[in-house]
């Protein structure tokens, strides 16, 4: 019994370069006289080292290079226009993140201000607050407040708050927050 068509694929390669042995090659020269399929394989194998051998098959058809290079010069500009676009799409949009950012610091500034004139319960806080004279607690109040001990006195509200005060959180409410 010769060999199996496994052992004919697996050794094809060598058979047509000529780097088996001479009891190899003779075992797949039995075989493939009497098999027809291992028979087309060499021929399929044969054809393929051909064809790579030929250098014609691997040469790019006429005019190829050129209709290359023109694609690529085309696709260069469209992405140069694509990159010029979102480039000056960042560069407008830069302004008005920045006019947007300086409207909004103006829109908290009025609302810090609005809320430094009232209370956090939107209730109006007097233009005279009272502190008192014998704590150093550095809270002002609106006057009557329970909250407020000891002997009051009597004050702008902008001169508490720039002297350090803040407003008491039972009858005026907390006091804003700052931004920087």
């Amino acid at each position: 019994m010769g060999i199996s068509c496994e052992e004919v694929w697996r050794d094809i390669s060598d058979y047509i370069d000529g780097d088996l042995s001479l009891i190899q090659r003779a075992a797949i020269d039995q075989h493939l006289g009497e098999c027809r399929h291992c028979t087309a394989v060499l021929d399929g194998a044969r054809n393929v080292i051909a064809l790579y051998r030929d250098e014609r098959v691997l040469v790019p058809p006429e005019g190829f290079h050129d209709r290359l290079y023109q694609r690529l010069e085309e696709d260069m500009k469209s992405s140069r226009r694509a990159f010029l676009t979102w480039a000056l799409t960042a560069t407008a949009a830069v302004p008005l993140a920045l006019a947007a950012l300086s409207v909004r610091r103006l829109v908290v500034r009025a609302r810090d201000h609005q809320r430094s004139v009232s209370g956090s319960d939107g209730h109006q806080v007097p233009e005279t607050v009272a502190i008192s004279r014998d704590h150093d607690d550095k809270v002002y109040h609106v006057a009557g407040c329970s909250h407020l001990y000891g002997e009051p006195k009597f004050l702008p509200r902008e001169e508490a708050i720039r002297d350090g005060y803040t407003p008491c959180v039972y009858c005026i409410g907390r006091p804003p927050k700052r931004n920087g």
